[in-house]
């Protein structure tokens, strides 16, 4: 995944967007813009600068001078939390990130056991987002507002299709993200995996993580603006004896969540019941007969067997046979017998 910003420049025709994505990342695209390098050039490095001092000065920003000649001549600091923003009489197009050289992002490598989840932009509810774009003029080239839910210690591919691609990411606080504002956010490195880009469990923690992006909308030919609220919950789709490679919910069920739960859990298979779908439920086909109560034999997968309680008057392995009271021949002086439920009646002879 390589970013060109001439390439964005001239895909985006959406002036608006344009006008509104520079005074955003006038803030956070360029740690030199403040020009932090007192006497010295100053160079992108990371999420922060590297100055270069001239010949006589020395010190972070380069702002000692000393009278002997430097041994080393650039020493490295952090970008500072806010940046002076840069003057807002330049064109929007001057705004976009100052860097030409071509941006290549680290590859994502999976690490044994590691679980992660797509983000479809053609499987989630996207909303327009007034609060990030002019959404009411055009919902094509308007912001996109985005939720999405994550079991704990998952890492999330934001998949890249012919709908859309993520472009740049910031994670940001729920002020900024209410406010769509980048000030004091900190910019998110995306690793690039095959189909899509790695948002890192490491960056995520528990409750509610803000983001603010932006993506490359192939049908409006526009960049557009995306806050994402990523719910990361607790997730009980494996006991605590299980290993990190295990399967989830015994493989027999899915890891879900609800907007109003609190946790991912297991939604079994018809046949499986239990916390993690583990064992064989052998009552789900109603095996037993004539009101029988069936009760699960707890054999795990391996086996199917149940037993079958009998209503009064029934009997049988699945209580299929009627009880006769008469078989004894109970009525004597030649009565004749009549079997029922709850015992036998005896018609007597006159």
């Amino acid at each position: 995944m390589q970013f060109d910003e001439d390439k964005y420049k001239d895909l985006c025709k959406c002036k608006e967007w344009l006008e509104w994505l520079g005074s955003v990342l006038q803030f956070v695209s360029d740690p030199c813009a403040s020009n932090p390098c007192h006497h010295g050039n100053c160079s992108k490095s990371g999420d922060g600068y590297l100055c270069i001092c001239d010949e006589g000065y020395e010190g972070t920003n380069c702002k000692h001078s000393f009278h002997s000649p430097p041994v080393s001549g650039w020493t490295e600091s952090l970008a500072p939390r806010q940046i002076r923003p840069v003057s807002s009489t330049l064109e929007p197009d001057i705004i976009l990130p100052h860097s030409r050289a071509t941006m290549t992002l680290p590859t994502w490598q999976p690490k044994a056991g590691q679980k992660v989840v797509d983000l479809k932009w053609d499987e989630i509810k996207i909303i327009p987002d007034v609060a990030c774009g002019n959404a009411s003029s055009n919902n094509s080239a308007g912001g996109r507002l985005i939720t999405f839910e994550v079991p704990q210690n998952t890492s999330i591919k934001i998949k890249q299709d012919a709908t859309a691609s993520l472009i740049l990411l910031w994670k940001v606080t729920t002020t900024g993200f209410k406010q769509c504002s980048l000030i004091e956010g900190r910019s998110v490195t995306l690793l690039q995996a095959l189909g899509g880009l790695v948002l890192s469990e490491e960056i995520l923690t528990l409750g509610n993580n803000y983001f603010i992006g932006f993506l490359n909308d192939s049908v409006s030919k526009c960049i557009v603006a995306l806050r994402l609220t990523v719910v990361v919950k607790v997730s009980t789709c494996m006991s605590a004896e299980s290993h990190s490679d295990d399967i989830q919910c015994s493989g027999k069920g899915k890891c879900i969540t609800r907007p109003s739960e609190a946790t991912f859990f297991c939604d079994c298979e018809d046949q499986y019941l239990g916390a993690f779908c583990e064992e064989f439920n052998a009552c789900q086909s109603g095996p037993c007969q004539n009101n029988g109560t069936c009760t699960d034999i707890t054999q795990k997968h391996d086996w199917k067997n149940f037993t079958c309680t009998c209503p009064t008057g029934y009997t049988g392995e699945l209580c299929q046979s009627e009880i006769d009271h008469c078989s004894p021949q109970p009525c004597r002086n030649g009565g004749t017998c009549f079997s029922n439920a709850s015992g036998f009646n005896c018609r007597c002879p006159e």
